[in-house]
């Protein structure tokens, strides 16, 4: 017996692959007759770590409720058939995978942005670190605009072969 699909998680940062996973999450769901929980990571800059809290924004702020409203409404407006929308502050990658392991999901969702060298080096990547220490399987849906010759169609959206 294959593995059943009950929750599916859509980590978003309202980019374009994000908004493209979600499409391919929700036809996901409907298939499977899965539930869809969207996340939205305000990232914690990597400087601030070991800092006085002054150094960085977070949620006890008024910018950071402010950021957390206006990233539940973008949630809400873009998915709002999801069994949960949540906007939390920490490191991207961690986080998701956190959320993941909390709801027990038993698929992760997820947009890359496909960076590649000096880019990836620097800005890293968060599909990548949440694939690595995932507790269920990932899917990465890539942007085909960043790199058609390695994308191959199905159900209409474009996801990574690689």
């Amino acid at each position: 017996m294959g593995t059943v699909i009950t929750r599916i998680l859509v980590p978003t940062d309202f980019s374009r692959p994000s908004e493209q996973a979600l499409a391919y999450a929700r036809s996901l769901a409907q298939r499977f007759g899965a539930s869809l929980h969207l996340l939205h990571v305000v990232n914690r800059p990597l400087l601030a770590e070991g800092l006085a809290a002054e150094a960085f924004i977070d949620e006890s702020t008024a910018m950071g409720s402010d950021m957390v409203e206006v990233a539940q409404q973008r949630l809400r407006k873009q998915a709002p058939d999801a069994a949960s929308a949540n906007v939390v502050f920490g490191y991207a990658a961690k986080s998701i995978v956190q959320h993941a392991s909390q709801l027990g999901v038993d698929l992760i969702v997820m947009g890359s942005h496909g960076r590649t060298g000096i880019a990836h080096i620097l800005l890293g990547s968060v599909a990548e670190a949440v694939v690595r220490t995932a507790p269920c399987p990932v899917l990465t849906v890539r942007d085909p605009v960043k790199a058609p010759e390695r994308v191959a169609t199905a159900s209409g959206l474009h996801v990574a072969v690689d």
